[in-house]
């Protein structure tokens, strides 16, 4: 799941996970809007707050087939 949609889901304003990941609001629409990927500070707390709902590789645009074969394949 996507940032934006995981925000847009929980009614939550940028300004309000900001403050909940420690960053500015302007860096949480840059993550939603695709922007900005976090940094290794920033996506821990991203992973924290949204429960596993939101991870690394949601703000890559990977194939999930890809992903899949690649899971199996481990």
């Amino acid at each position: 799941m996507n940032l934006k949609d995981w925000l847009s889901d929980q009614g939550l304003r940028n300004a309000d996970f900001a403050k909940r990941i420690d960053c500015t609001a302007e860096a949480v629409r840059r993550y939603a809007n695709g922007d900005r990927i976090p940094g290794r500070d920033i996506m821990p707390k991203i992973v924290e707050e949204t429960g596993g709902a939101v991870t690394a590789n949601d703000f890559f645009d990977l194939d999930p087939a890809a992903i899949q074969a690649a899971q199996a394949a481990a």
